[in-house]
């Protein structure tokens, strides 16, 4: 999980099974919707979610870097 391909978004909801985390419990920490942060896991809306990324990130102990190589922000 941490090379360079990142994680996939099946793998950030085991990570986040495992830690017992839920979407609310990420999206209240970053003040938005569940629905936002299920677009940022699974790469879907308008933009990368680039300002969520490290919630998710802190949540399931991870780096940004290591769940999405590409993050540039």
């Amino acid at each position: 999980m941490g090379n360079s391909k990142g994680m996939t978004p099946q793998e950030i909801r085991a990570a986040m099974l495992l830690n017992g985390v839920k979407l609310k419990d990420i999206a209240g920490e970053a003040g938005v919707s569940v629905g936002r942060i299920h677009q940022v896991i699974y790469n879907t809306g308008r933009n990368r979610g680039y300002r969520i990324r490290p919630f998710i990130a802190k949540a399931i102990g991870k780096k940004v870097e290591d769940i999405w190589p590409d993050n540039v922000a």
